[in-house]
């Protein structure tokens, strides 16, 4: 994976979606991961909703603002990712049928390889995260989970990172 991309996890949407505290034990796990792999971590704010909720935000470095449900389609955050050459994305966030399908989607017409991490994205209904999950698989994103793409990332248990993943996991 080039980056992680986190959609979105903001307080006034988070306390209405479906099993939030799962899928936000389940993200922090996969920020630490990235930042232990020393890999970039793009985070968006969608506007008029509010602050990202605390415990991701002090794992996050920058955060940008949009107002397009795409992340693609706001110049800040495209001009990120072609900065950093990005061709494989790890993506999480809230709500998975609006901001983080309409990104996933942008991106793979982009050309960059999309795995999203289902124990990571959330809807406010159960229905509308399934409808996007078969929804992005037509659409070829690759359905992936937390601890999928931090095994991905680290190859080997041989891997110096091992020990400190470890302690992430188990978490």
């Amino acid at each position: 994976m080039d980056a992680l991309v986190v959609v979105d996890f903001q307080e006034k949407l988070a306390k209405r979606i479906d099993g939030i505290e799962d899928i936000l034990k389940n993200s922090e796990k996969l920020i630490k991961a990235f930042r232990i792999f020393n890999l970039p971590i793009i985070a968006t704010e969608q506007m008029k909703l509010g602050n990202t909720v605390e415990n991701i935000r002090r794992l996050i470095a920058e955060i940008i603002t949009k107002s397009s449900f795409s992340c693609m389609r706001n110049e800040k955050f495209l001009n990120r990712i072609k900065e950093l050459r990005v061709r494989r994305v790890a993506l999480i966030g809230i709500e998975a049928h609006i901001c983080v399908y309409q990104t996933a989607i942008d991106m793979i017409k982009s050309g960059i390889e999309v795995s999203v991490a289902v124990d990571c994205i959330g809807s406010r209904k159960k229905t509308d995260k399934d409808v996007a999950i078969i929804r992005m698989l037509q659409e070829g994103v690759k359905i992936s989970s937390a601890e999928m793409i931090i095994y991905e990332i680290l190859k080997t248990a041989e891997a110096k990172e091992f020990k400190e993943i470890l302690e992430i996991i188990k978490e």
